[in-house]
């Protein structure tokens, strides 16, 4: 079960890669999808803000993500801790840095991680039907937002909804919102997105 915790909601935080990418004021989950599909890139920074009950203040992580289409994805972790995890096709690969270097994380979590594969790999093609979340879209408040809902109880024991909050942008979420219970949630917020431009394979490759 702790394994299974640990990857849906890592998951859940690679799903900005996925929501990114679709479209604003889109008037059905239909929509989404076939904005989806004129994607061929993306690059943003994210901000990221774990609050829990506990906690005086919010922890608050910094960090970017490129996404090149079909099936490449580098997810980094600047400050406070540098992070990388980087998806190729179903392979993933998570990366550490220790005394200025990077150093591969072997976890046996990390190869299991290949479970979710094809449930991000659905997200990044706008698909939020899946197996696993059901999906609506409310019109209000304006732009808009994309709920997302568990359907096993296993998951909803970690992760209660997913909202995705539409920009006023084209193109562009504006952040999502990953509640796990009443007293905890993680909100990304995205920064200086752009979509569409060439990304060097290199960004794709094993940190150094």
């Amino acid at each position: 079960m702790f394994i299974k915790k640990r990857l849906f909601l890592g998951a859940a935080t690679v799903l900005m890669a996925a929501v990114i990418s679709v479209g604003a004021n889109a008037a059905s989950l239909a929509d989404i999808q076939e904005a989806a599909g004129t994607i061929r890139s993306i690059s943003a920074d994210f901000i990221q803000e774990k609050h829990m009950k506990i906690l005086v203040k919010p922890l608050v992580s910094k960090g970017s993500i490129r996404f090149q289409s079909p099936d490449a994805l580098r997810f980094e972790y600047r400050e406070p801790i540098k992070n990388v995890l980087i998806m190729q096709g179903k392979s993933v690969s998570r990366y550490i840095q220790k005394e200025n270097t990077f150093v591969r994380d072997n976890a046996s979590a990390m190869g299991a991680m290949t479970v979710v594969m094809d449930e991000i790999s659905q997200w990044l093609k706008g698909d939020f039907n899946t197996n696993v979340f059901d999906a609506t879209i409310e019109e209000a408040p304006e732009p808009g937002r994309i709920i997302l809902v568990p359907k096993e109880k296993a998951i909803s024991s970690f992760i209660q909804e997913i909202v995705l909050v539409l920009s006023e942008q084209p193109g562009v979420f504006k952040e999502v919102v990953i509640r796990e219970n009443q007293n905890s949630y993680t909100r990304l917020r995205f920064e200086k997105a752009t979509l569409n431009e060439d990304i060097n394979p290199d960004v794709f490759a094993a940190p150094k």
